[in-house]
């Protein structure tokens, strides 16, 4: 009977159950930060906004660090994309604009204001952060790398340093003076960028 048939090996239903716990897990991890904090944000609490068993939580991630890690590298690499336009100055625009725009959702400014005011104390947060930031760094930096390929920047140019001096401002306005780093500031913070990196 149809209904018996087996499925041949890869061609598994895509998702399914343990998509839609992740999925969920990770929406209800933000959402945590976003009305609550860091401070008191834990597996259980996020089991209790995303319907799903604390042991599911803590068999898969084990730690609220690990949690907060995973829901922060989906959100940015949903709403981050690496650019590939052909031009630095572009690439640069749209990193940093979809940069600020992620940063100043809720939940984006909530992940980023738990992190600062925690990661100083909460070595396994930091621990956390740093993973986060080597890889979405290594990713990004691939428009410098592409840049230099292509004879746009001098050769031997480092993505790091031109990735630190695009998004540090960005961070610095959210944190430091409260105010939004709004399209003509990343269209400044580009400028200078390129201007430090071409000459």
């Amino acid at each position: 009977m149809a209904g018996n048939a087996r499925k041949a090996p890869g061609t598994q239903r895509p998702g399914g159950r343990s998509a839609r716990v992740r999925a969920a897990a990770l929406a209800a991890t933000l959402s945590e930060l976003a009305e609550t904090g860091y401070s008191t944000l834990s597996l259980d609490s996020v089991a209790r906004r995303a319907g799903v068993h604390k042991t599911t939580l803590y068999r898969r991630w084990g730690t609220r660090e690990a949690l907060v890690l995973e829901a922060m590298l989906e959100r940015v690499s949903e709403r981050v994309p690496v650019p590939d336009s052909g031009s630095l100055r572009s690439d640069l625009l749209a990193l940093a604009g979809a940069a600020a725009a992620t940063m100043t959702t809720a939940e984006g400014e909530a992940v980023v204001r738990a992190v600062a005011a925690a990661g100083s104390h909460d070595t396994a947060l930091a621990t956390a952060n740093r993973r986060f930031w080597e890889e979405r760094l290594g990713l990004d930096g691939e428009v410098v790398e592409r840049a230099v390929a292509r004879g746009e920047i001098p050769a031997g140019t480092e993505p790091r340093p031109v990735l630190e001096a695009l998004l540090g401002p960005l961070y610095f306005r959210l944190l430091v003076t409260g105010e939004r780093p709004d399209a003509p500031f990343v269209e400044r913070i580009v400028d200078l960028v390129m201007d430090g990196v071409t000459r």
